[in-house]
């Protein structure tokens, strides 16, 4: 069996079925098959996991899940490479689901897969323009996912595991931790996008707060204003809330810790 994640292989795909990466889609094919061994290992994937994966392209990612993994469920939405799959992904522990994920019933996925495994993973290479909504789609489920190993731009991975806060950073420190893994590259792509990516990994301990989601998102929808008229521009009574959770109307969100936000959202 040929490892799809090299120069002369995925060329050779690219070229037999007159296949090139499109823009609107965010493709980039994976040509470096260490990357793809450093995913598989950093996650201990066995016969008892089975894997989600978003935008699988040509199937190099794909093809390593497939052999590692109890069971694969890949979400494509470019039906141009229903060829590829046919002739180079033959794998009988491998579904692959044509249609955009984010119109998909995720939390119904996983919860056909815990029937036969012990833990569900999502692993991606994900397109740049829909890392955020994936990820959101993903933890705002509630879907019991154990944990999610994806590949994504650079500056957005040194972001999401920075100390700038914002609600979905804080939304996954309440749930569980989020790592950076290692970074990769531009040029083990073709073709090579114009920055660097990385690897992020986010375990997933507890199932999300809504509520509270919804009011960081209030909280922090307009950075340099005061908690207070932030609050004041969906709640009516914003300053007993804040009174009622100790928290001085004067801070902004950036200077509140997580606990500070449970407490609001507690009140309200």
């Amino acid at each position: 069996m040929k490892d799809i994640a090299t120069i002369a292989t995925t060329k050779e795909i690219l070229e037999k079925y007159q296949l090139g990466a499109l823009k609107k889609f965010g493709q980039n094919f994976l040509i470096d098959i260490n990357i793809i061994d450093k995913i598989i290992t950093s996650v201990d994937i066995n016969k008892k996991t089975a894997v989600i994966e978003v935008g699988p392209g040509i199937g190099a990612l794909t093809q390593r899940l497939a052999l590692q993994s109890g069971k694969v469920i890949s979400f494509e939405i470019d039906e141009r490479f229903k060829p590829v799959y046919r002739d180079y992904l033959n794998f009988d522990n491998l579904n692959i689901i044509f249609g955009d994920f984010m119109e998909q019933d995720i939390a119904k996925v996983v919860l056909d897969l815990r029937e036969e495994f012990d833990q569900v993973y999502l692993i991606a290479n994900l397109p740049y323009y829909i890392t955020t909504p994936i990820v959101e789609k993903v933890l705002l489920s509630n879907c019991k996912i154990d944990r999610i190993v994806v590949m994504i731009q650079k500056e957005v991975a040194l972001k999401m595991t920075g100390s700038l806060k914002n609600p979905l950073m804080m939304m996954i420190e309440d749930m569980g931790s989020i790592d950076y893994l290692f970074t990769v590259s531009k040029n083990v792509f073709i073709p090579a996008p114009h920055v660097d990516s990385a690897v992020i990994a986010i375990d997933i301990k507890k199932e999300a707060d809504l509520k509270l989601y919804e009011v960081l998102k209030v909280c922090f929808k307009q950075r340099r204003k005061t908690i207070l008229n932030n609050l004041k521009q969906h709640y009516d009574n914003a300053q007993e809330i804040l009174d009622n959770a100790k928290i001085e109307s004067s801070k902004r969100s950036e200077e509140l810790a997580l606990e500070d936000f449970k407490n609001i959202t507690k009140f309200i």
